[in-house]
């Protein structure tokens, strides 16, 4: 027989820590796993003869995320002690790699004709300054400078090393073993203001997406009362739109990562520019990730659940109502149509398990509000994606033609998350008075 172990953890802010918990929990006696990663949750059904729960426990620390056993129906401010723990270690090593990367900004600045030739290169060295060719021409570096720029790409790097080497031990390429990448790849080169940059700048994105992230869990949760978890969340039937992003991500990353390999091997054969071409491919690299595709559909789903529940109508997932946004009129007979069952929780004889909208039915415009919100819902959901998409794939083209540094490419790819993830959440503002439709 199965049971549930639901867990909140620390720090899963993107699908990057999702997937790693999954492969670390690809274990026997374990059924099946559910995410919430707008809520940090995730529910392990498991067969307690063949796994104990601390073996559970176990091998998610393994991983490098703090996890612990969670109930459904804490308040908002119950599970949140290791969650901002981790982000306030996280914060002051962002803050300690900032604060040297000026430094070393600094010290290059003060030698160099230009504030911006400290970092975006130089003539060639005088006395005391090192040099190396790179992407955006010649970089003079102080040796305190490079010193400065290392110390700084190490304690930005620091917090993402375990997980990353988890990662690796688990034969996977995430976000936080290609920013490593990137950054050695970079300090390899020469460019040591680029591998400090990145450094630093990964740690601020993540600061950035976990802001983000709390923002959407606190924003439902001051609409209804109590954080997103399984119940209102509807995550029972999932969008195909969801499961298609899913499925696109696990292709997307390998793919570009081999594209990266090949960016670096294959122009260098032509023309012997073999550091231009590392340093593009390390952007590619940067790019490997798609976060800001598969956070941008999970939080505008329940953003709409949950206004639309509020409102008096009550979806089961993203399933039901991705169908409902189909439907050709807002009419009990086009949602029937488009494959949605419709029914007043008050309406005798009906079995409410078997329906995929449940209606309060205490305003006449339900079933139009039904068919309209889900239609908004939807289309937010397509402007997410084509944002996360058109970032990727702008940045990945401007790589190969030496357009965009590899600084600019992580700050787009982190605004890019913040943007879809804000989107979604506009979805909160949809709950309308009685006997209005938005």
């Amino acid at each position: 027989m199965s049971s549930v172990l639901r867990l909140h953890v620390a720090g899963m802010d993107c699908a990057d820590e999702a997937a790693l918990i999954r492969h670390a929990l690809n274990l026997p006696g374990i059924d099946d796993l559910a995410f919430d990663l707008v809520g940090r949750r995730v529910d392990v059904i498991y067969r307690a003869d063949a796994i104990a729960p601390a073996a559970i426990l176990a091998a998610v620390a393994g991983t490098g995320l703090v996890a612990h056993t969670h109930d459904s129906t804490d308040l908002v401010g119950d599970d949140h002690e290791h969650h901002d723990h981790h982000h306030a270690t996280a914060r002051w090593w962002a803050v300690a790699s900032g604060v040297v990367f000026a430094i070393g900004w600094l010290i290059d600045g003060w030698h160099s004709e230009t504030w911006g030739e400290a970092l975006f290169g130089s003539r060639p060295p005088s006395p005391g300054l090192q040099s190396a060719s790179g992407e955006h021409g010649e970089h003079v570096h102080h040796s305190y400078a490079i010193a400065a720029y290392g110390v700084s790409a190490l304690t930005g790097l620091w917090p993402m090393v375990p997980r990353a080497w988890a990662s690796l031990r688990l034969r996977r390429l995430d976000m936080h073993v290609l920013v490593c990448l990137s950054a050695i790849g970079a300090a390899a080169i020469g460019q040591w203001a680029e591998a400090a940059a990145v450094a630093f700048l990964f740690a601020l994105a993540h600061l950035m997406e976990a802001w983000s992230i709390d923002r959407a869990r606190h924003a439902v949760a001051n609409l209804v009362g109590h954080e997103p978890g399984w119940g209102e969340a509807g995550a029972h039937q999932s969008a195909p739109v969801e499961r298609w992003i899913e499925k696109f991500a696990a292709v997307y990353t390998p793919v570009v990562t081999f594209a990266a390999l090949a960016v670096v091997l294959i122009p260098p054969i032509v023309d012997g520019l073999w550091s231009v071409w590392f340093y593009r491919g390390l952007i590619f690299l940067v790019l490997a990730c798609p976060c800001a595709l598969v956070i941008s559909t999970p939080v505008t789903v329940v953003a709409a659940l949950t206004s639309a529940a509020r409102r008096g109508v009550l979806y089961k997932g993203g399933g039901p109502l991705e169908r409902a946004a189909g439907a050709r009129a807002e009419t009990l007979d086009a949602l029937n149509a488009a494959g949605v069952t419709v029914a007043c929780r008050t309406a005798p004889g009906t079995s409410l398990d078997s329906v995929d909208v449940v209606l309060t039915c205490d305003h006449p415009s339900d079933i139009a509000f039904t068919v309209s919100h889900a239609r908004r819902a939807l289309r937010v959901i397509r402007q997410n994606v084509t944002l996360a998409l058109a970032t990727k794939i702008a940045f990945l083209i401007s790589a190969v033609f030496g357009a965009s540094p590899l600084w600019l490419a992580v700050l787009a790819d982190t605004g890019a998350t913040v943007a879809v993830t804000l989107n979604g959440l506009r979805l909160l503002r949809a709950s309308t008075p009685a006997g209005s439709v938005p």
